[in-house]
């Protein structure tokens, strides 16, 4: 009986999120759907344009009285330290993604996890992703307080074929035109520019990967160089920026962001 009243529950949940497609409350009924079969903290939908930084179409926290002082932050240049982003800015298919298909192998051990990520996202985070050729990636993220399990994964894994063809499919009837970029070119390429002048192109690529969370050994596949090369670079640019350590080095990329690491 209880499997039945899921089953209803879950038709008519269906129901109203297709009679929501190309409206404004589309994103909240969707994730409310998906929430009456997986109790999930915190949602996000966002559109990752081809450039520039990630548009929120919809946040839902299931505490009311979480705060979202983090988001700017995330727009102004911390999605560069975004595993999905990076993911989707590379060609990431559509399809449904776990935290730990997509991260770098030092993600949990990187400042951006410690300090950004734990704290606003939670301890996991699955994306249903919809590639939009020439135009960017729609997302759909889910965290939790904890590991999302096996089970829970695959249940939800069973549910992206729908799940992204509305997601396409509100996209179609929306049909935005994607948007200028309005963030200054110095935030937007925060990234790319981060220590230019002061780092070789090389320790910049070092830097880059040892903000998005990879280890020397990931960093020298990446590289094709060596792991004893890595840590080479690694040293010349703490050097050069009179930094020790990870912080130290999220620190002034924050500061890059023209943001106080100790006021955000």
């Amino acid at each position: 009986m209880d499997s039945l009243f899921r089953e209803v529950g879950l038709n008519s949940g269906l129901a109203r999120t297709i009679e929501q497609i190309g409206g404004d409350r589309f994103w909240k009924q969707l994730i409310l759907l998906l929430r009456q079969h997986l109790p999930f903290d915190n949602a996000l939908a966002a559109y990752y344009p081809t450039q520039g930084a990630p548009e929120p179409l919809e946040e839902y926290d299931a505490d009311p009285g979480a705060g979202t002082e983090a988001m700017p932050l995330y727009l102004d240049g911390l999605y560069l330290l975004d595993p999905f982003y990076q993911a989707c800015h590379e060609g990431l298919p559509s399809g449904f993604y776990r935290l730990e298909e997509i991260a770098p192998d030092h993600f949990l051990q990187s400042e951006y996890y410690q300090s950004y990520f734990h704290d606003n996202v939670l301890e996991d985070e699955v994306q249903f992703i919809a590639l939009l050729p020439g135009r960017g990636s729609l997302s759909l993220s889910l965290g939790m307080r904890r590991r999302f399990t096996a089970e829970e994964s695959g249940m939800l894994a069973m549910f992206s074929g729908w799940v992204l063809a509305l997601m396409e499919q509100h996209w179609r009837q929306r049909n935005p035109v994607p948007r200028q970029d309005e963030v200054a070119s110095q935030v937007r390429d925060a990234l790319g520019n981060f220590g230019a002048g002061v780092l070789s192109e090389r320790e910049l690529e070092i830097a880059r990967l040892i903000l998005r969370g990879y280890s020397s050994k990931a960093m020298a596949e990446r590289l094709a160089i060596s792991p004893e090369t890595v840590k080479v670079h690694r040293r010349h640019l703490y050097a050069k920026l009179d930094i020790s350590s990870q912080p130290e080095l999220f620190s002034l990329f924050i500061q890059a962001l023209g943001h106080d690491p100790q006021n955000p």
